[in-house]
């Protein structure tokens, strides 16, 4: 699929190759500064300055408020009365990192006592080591707000030291701002290996701590005064436990339920650990317990779906007129659908008041005067709009939303100094929005990160006639490109309440892209593509209408457009 589109962009390209280059997803440009003019800038949660201006040199705002020159040798953004935020800051996720090849697991002879590696004991490892600057997930979390990530690998119980990137999509080299920020810890058992329980999980992480304090000690004395002492000989596991006995690391703990929190707080209570507890799905019922604890918290912002009629519930009186118009057909097959028996109505019951605790749990934070960050273990950035107006209408204020995905993770990672507002001095990463960040409908227009400036095609979504549904287009595609003498397929699934489009080549149906703001209006879909080969990259979109089981439509990149056609498959092509 790479390929085939690579070559089909260079087909594209070749009238223009002697005006352009492109490099990444971003816009080009003759200088390193930029100014941007006339913009509402929320420089802080709670804080605006109207018609403002901001000068960003070498990725740093130099100048920011109103009545700032317009330097004549930047490249000046059009974004009058656009609204300016800092950038949001992802206080814990997987971003960036490779996906480990699940291979053999090797036969342990002593099952307790297995190498640190079986047992996925590697505080002594960092993250950085693991990480890939073409990850998807970093272009698709940038595209949702955020220009930091603080990145934790993947593993078991101790998967190692994390780090912060920038993700601008730059190598390796000049992304990581800060490494070793902290411990990542999960309540993650090994199978059939120690620790294969969670008591077996606190057993070895009291164990290891404790060994690394002895060991710190030991250090210590033989740094001073070796005279007469052994020489330290410590498992790399226990050194690199070291940094969080002596408070020079803040664990980040994960801990999904309100079971999980009790545990590793009586944990961090018995060691004396800098906490922070993360990707917490459930919190009422433990407020009291963290609000007298000493940690802090990321809140995990994967919302569940809402039940099944609970939307006629809140939906309920909201137009008697309709409801007056209702014909006596409507009435009477209202009455042949079936009640629910007593214990279903009660189960049912008890699954929209879970819901309701759980949306309402960014509010209960607030009231009970809880800072709180949001982690994304698991959340889809996709969604970030929806969820955070999920829970303002239930009761969060917008000033805390932003601050939980601000000043409180800049505060957490301890990079308060350096992001989290936009201020003078501070890094230039911004969001730049088309109305206020959590208003319905706005959409990111620009984004600034680590002085890359990268743009977003705003799509309109076209009024339904009639109230039309949406078309059944689930399935398996063939499709052609005849100007590019491309061909392959297409494969819509559905994903949750979205869908998900996957399109491959002919050539290598495994090789496969995942399609990114994909939206189906009634008949037409529409989706986008970043393909990378040989450090090229090209983001493009493509809009097709279905017609019974055919589409077509086009296949669009800033160098033009082709048109693209295609068929359902029959399930035994």
């Amino acid at each position: 699929m790479k390929r085939l589109f690579y070559l089909a962009i260079l087909a594209l390209m070749l009238p223009l190759a002697a005006q352009s280059q492109v490099d990444y997803d971003i816009i080009q440009k003759a200088t390193n500064k930029i100014f941007i003019k006339d913009v509402i800038i929320h420089d802080r949660p709670g804080s605006t300055i109207e018609y403002g201006s901001i000068l960003i040199d070498n990725g740093i705002i130099k100048q920011i408020g109103r009545g700032i020159a317009e330097p004549n040798d930047a490249l000046i953004l059009e974004a009058d009365s656009l609204h300016v935020y800092p950038a949001f800051i992802d206080a814990l996720s997987h971003t960036g990192v490779k996906k480990k090849e699940e291979g053999e697991r090797p036969n342990i002879k002593f099952v307790g006592s297995p190498p640190n590696m079986v047992a996925g004991i590697l505080p002594h490892t960092s993250v950085v080591d693991q990480l890939d600057e073409e990850s998807k997930n970093i272009s698709s979390l940038r595209e949702a707000g955020f220009g930091l990530s603080h990145s934790v690998a993947e593993g078991r119980m101790l998967p190692g030291q994390s780090a912060i990137i920038s993700l601008s999509g730059k190598p390796i080299k000049d992304i990581v701002l800060k490494e070793k920020v902290g411990m990542y810890a999960q309540l993650k058992t090994s199978p059939r290996v120690y620790p294969a329980t969670m008591i077996g999980v606190l057993s070895k992480f009291k164990e290891l701590y404790r060994q690394a304090e002895g060991a710190s000690v030991h250090l210590d004395k033989y740094k001073n005064s070796p005279l007469g002492m052994q020489r330290p000989n410590y498992d790399e596991a226990i050194v690199g436990m070291i940094p969080v006995t002596k408070k020079q690391q803040t664990v980040f703990f994960k801990a999904k339920s309100a079971k999980d929190v009790y545990r590793v707080l009586a944990l961090q209570k018995d060691l004396g650990f800098d906490l922070v507890l993360s990707d917490v799905e459930q919190v009422y019922p433990v407020v009291d317990a963290i609000k007298s604890s000493r940690a802090k918290l990321l809140l995990s912002l994967d919302l569940p779906e809402k039940p099944e009629g609970m939307e006629d519930e809140e939906e309920e009186g909201d137009d008697e007129e309709s409801e007056e118009e209702e014909t006596d057909t409507d009435e009477d097959e209202e009455e042949e659908v079936e009640e629910d028996d007593e214990e279903t109505m009660k189960f049912k019951e008890r699954k929209i008041e879970a819901y309701k605790n759980y949306v309402s749990q960014g509010a209960m934070l607030e009231k009970a005067g809880i800072p709180f960050s949001f982690s994304w273990i698991d959340a889809k950035p996709k969604e970030l709009q929806k969820n955070i107006q999920t829970l303002i209408e239930n009761g969060l204020s917008e000033k805390v939303a932003i601050s939980a995905l601000t000043t409180n993770p800049a505060q957490v990672l301890g990079i308060s100094n350096i992001a989290g507002t936009a201020e003078k001095g501070k890094l230039g990463n911004l969001i730049i929005s088309t109305k206020p960040i959590f208003e319905k409908n706005s959409k990111i227009k620009f984004m600034l990160v680590d002085g890359e400036l990268f743009e977003y095609k705003i799509k309109e979504k076209k009024k339904k006639s009639g109230g039309g549904e949406q078309m059944d287009i689930v399935g398996k595609y063939s499709y052609t490109i005849d100007q590019f003498d491309a061909s392959g397929e297409m494969t819509i699934e559905k994903d949750g309440d979205d869908l998900k489009v996957l399109m491959s080549d002919s050539e290598d149906l495994s090789d496969t892209i995942e399609g990114t703001n994909v939206s189906q209006d009634g008949s037409e879909l529409s989706f986008d593509l970043s393909v990378s080969e040989d450090g090229f990259t090209m983001d493009i979109s493509v809009t097709v209408e279905f017609i019974d089981e055919e589409f077509e439509g086009t296949v669009s990149t800033q160098f033009g457009e082709a048109p693209i056609e295609g068929a359902k498959k029959s399930p035994k092509q």
